[in-house]
């Protein structure tokens, strides 16, 4: 009897081996990664000084809201809105912002610095992009003043 038993798990033990996932035996993402690479175009943006003379002084507030456009910076793609405290003159501004894409929203928060990229961390999102996490790389683009244009690379991760 239990040799009966034993060969009839080997045989089930050995018709299972191979079946499942392609894994090694890790559990399938419950995530997915996606890639949003975008341009902004400064068109619509105000800083508040908050001294009485009027300087660049830690504590102003630059509020903005501009189109976004394509990797290619060809097609309007996009709008975002948002507000950056000044936290050391010359530096940087401690920012947070909504981008307004056309299957939801993505909120991003942390440093814009003046003078190098930034990389902001993504706090959430709606519609596509609900719990929305990740980080969010900001870069300077070289283009003849007195445009302004930023690199926007989300790499954004969301749950299924």
């Amino acid at each position: 009897m239990r040799r009966a038993f034993f060969m009839v798990c080997l045989a089930a033990s050995t018709t299972l081996v191979g079946c499942g996932d392609e894994s090694n035996g890790q559990p399938a993402p419950d995530y997915v990664r996606k890639v949003i690479e975008l341009v902004e175009h400064v068109e619509n943006e105000t800083v508040t000084h908050t001294d009485a003379e009027k300087v660049d002084s830690v504590g102003d507030i630059l509020t903005f809201a501009n189109p976004v456009f394509d990797k290619a910076n060809a097609k309007q793609v996009a709008t975002d809105q948002g507000y950056c405290i000044r936290t050391e003159v010359g530096k940087s501004w401690e920012c947070e912002w909504t981008m307004f894409l056309a299957d939801g929203q993505i909120t991003v928060a942390g440093p814009f610095f003046d003078t190098e990229e930034s990389e902001l961390a993504i706090t959430g999102g709606t519609g596509a992009y609900v719990q929305a996490s990740g980080e969010m790389y900001l870069g300077f683009r070289d283009v003849p003043p007195p445009k302004v244009e930023y690199d926007f690379v989300y790499h954004v991760i969301v749950p299924y």
